[in-house]
């Protein structure tokens, strides 16, 4: 079906046989892959991009470590049943994550540093390859391919090195496979942040030169997987939107001029898509709004949907969820994702009389509730085997096309609240069951606490679209409001406004003056940092960007539902785990964290 993801699939199963993932500097892999498997220009390609399946597997890790330690999400433990785990679920939530040698930062925080490293050695060692192949011996090959193979691999080297420096700030810069190169004193060292700032930055803007844009007006189809111009001019367009945040010094003019050439179209075409679900649907490889995405189906790769550990999305629906969704075939469902809760337990909320939280962050759905009309907060529901609507699980029992209700491990029917307690079989008429869970907390949840966001959509087994979705990484929306934060930051409101307008139309039945920011369409409501804050969180909810977000804002210290203000910034970047400094002596810990005992 997605031809390119035949091809990574095929490397994956080719490559996993001949390397081990947990060295840098892999001898025997290096040896049988020059000597043996170099044939055809097939397995140049399929060498090319294996790292590019490594890192979609690695979405896994990099989303708690954007989204469960912001204000959107939390991971409650539900009854005796699931997600208690030492407590390192509530400790994403809490930012507690101090401790070098605890499970958190041992199994996800230090998971990341050396699973991107392991990416970055197999770029390494595939550019070093192509760089010794007799070039004559693939007449097929042309030099301008084999410059676009290399900026492949340099792209996502680049790209790998963007996320280190987003969560490490302070990391080892290697371009070589060779191991004599790697093992030298300097290579072990961190290189300073501005070092790699640079490194990132140079590496871009050359793979521009080099990589394929975009043809036609449509969607990415055979480019869909790969770097493109417009992808390496978006991961700049990151990086100059959070150098502030991250180096100490502006880059808006620059980011400005980056989100220009792109959506002036000098990459090639690409344009909003009439309705906010495309970019996640089973056919985006056709959305004229996706810029880079990693192909993925059900009989193939969907690291995103699965219905495992190695999973974002397929642990982001209900309990006993599959009914209702008719995906019973792929089994049940344990969730991990809530939406923190708008709504404490005071009282009973809604039609009983419901308080509401005040604080300024999280409260997910009262940000949706704001404006109404809005097509993306209504009851997700299959229309049809491949149709949507809505993009949440909201309050309300889960009653699948047969009539039967949705019941949780304990055995009650299950009935969603946008709260946190031991309610059971008290959440239709709000009354918590269990008074020792009374308290709005992490530890006091049960299978009715929080709603649920589907970014993705679960379609019906059986219908042929289930879990067809390719995984969107960039988008051109995300262009388009990175622009109007460089304008709002250099004072343009009523620039920022009409840019944020020319997307949130899409997004409400009535798109009335009521709704529109001011500075076009009419519109009257102000823009100001909270409502900006609010209006990233509705765009791009569970798309990996809230972390970035609230640090930009300089909100991520903040105290939201069940967590208090953070004392100081330093948990804006992370540690380094124990076993990675244990690994290597010549590392230094990030400020504001212990080292190594001796």
């Amino acid at each position: 079906m997605k031809n390119l993801n035949k091809i990574i699939l095929s490397s994956l199963v080719v490559f996993l046989s001949l390397m081990s993932c947990t060295d840098l500097n892999e001898n025997v892999y290096s040896k049988l892959m020059s000597a043996n498997y170099y044939e055809k220009k097939t397995d140049v390609i399929k060498a090319v991009f294996r790292p590019f399946e490594h890192y979609f597997e690695s979405v896994q890790r990099y989303m708690p470590m954007q989204e469960l330690c912001s204000d959107v999400f939390m991971t409650p433990q539900m009854d005796s049943y699931g997600w208690w785990d030492g407590g390192k679920w509530s400790q994403w939530h809490t930012h507690d994550w101090q401790d070098i040698a605890g499970d958190l930062v041992e199994s996800h925080i230090g998971d990341f540093w050396t699973n991107s490293y392991q990416g970055i050695a197999q770029c390494n060692l595939v550019l070093d390859d192509i760089r010794r192949l007799d070039h004559d011996k693939f007449p097929d090959i042309t030099e301008a391919e084999w410059g676009a193979f290399e900026a492949q691999l340099r792209a996502m080297r680049a790209y790998a090195y963007y996320k280190l420096l987003n969560f490490y700030r302070n990391c080892q810069l290697i371009t070589s496979s060779s191991p004599t190169e790697n093992e030298k004193p300097e290579r072990k060292k961190q290189v300073p942040p501005q070092e790699l700032y640079d490194f990132i930055e140079s590496e871009l803007l050359d793979c521009i030169d080099l990589l394929p844009a975009k043809l036609g007006a449509g969607g990415p189809a055979n480019h869909q997987g790969e770097f493109t111009k417009a992808a390496a001019a978006t991961v700049l367009v990151r990086l100059y939107l959070n150098t502030e945040a991250w180096m100490g010094y502006k880059a808006y003019d620059k980011c400005k001029a980056m989100c220009d050439r792109i959506l002036n179209g000098e990459f090639g075409t690409y344009t909003l898509a009439q309705n906010w679900y495309e970019p996640f649907d089973w056919d985006n490889e056709n959305c004229t709004e996706v810029i880079f995405a990693f192909p993925a189906s059900h009989g193939t790769t969907s690291w995103h949907m699965q219905n495992n550990y190695r999973t974002i999305y397929g642990r982001g629906l209900p309990y006993n969820s599959q009914s209702y969704l008719e995906i019973t075939e792929d089994g049940a469902r344990n969730p991990r994702w809530h939406l923190s809760p708008s709504y404490d337990n005071e009282k009973p909320r809604r039609s009983f009389s419901g308080a509401p939280y005040n604080y300024k962050l999280g409260c997910p759905t009262q940000k949706f509730e704001k404006y109404p009309g809005d097509l993306r907060y209504k009851q997700y529901k299959n229309l049809t085997t491949n149709t949507r609507e809505g993009m949440f699980f909201l309050e309300g029992y889960i009653i699948d096309k047969d009539g039967k209700k949705a019941k949780a491990h304990a055995g009650y029917d299950l009935y969603l609240l946008d709260q946190v307690g031991g309610f059971m079989t008290g959440a239709p008429t709000g009354d918590i069951t269990d008074m020792s869970r009374k308290a709005s907390t992490l530890f006091n949840g049960d299978m009715n606490s929080g709603l649920y966001c589907v970014k993705y959509p679960f379609y019906p087994y059986a219908g042929g679209y289930f879990m067809e979705s390719d995984y969107t990484d960039m988008r051109l929306t995300e262009v388009v409001y990175a622009k109007a934060e460089c304008l709002y930051r250099s004072g343009d409101v009523n620039g920022a406004g009409a840019l944020l307008n020319s997307v949130r139309k899409r997004n409400y039945a009535n798109f009335t003056s009521a709704i529109a920011y001011k500075g076009s369409d009419g519109g009257n409501v102000t823009l100001d940092d909270q409502e900006f804050l609010d209006e990233l969180m509705r765009e791009f909810i569970f798309e990996g960007h809230r972390r970035d977000d609230l640090i930009r804002w300089n909100r991520f210290e903040e105290a939201w539902w069940d967590k208090p203000a953070d004392p100081d910034k330093h948990k804006r970047i992370y540690p380094l785990s124990q076993s990675v400094l244990e690994h290597n002596r010549s590392l230094v810990q990030n400020p504001g964290y212990p080292g190594l005992a001796n």
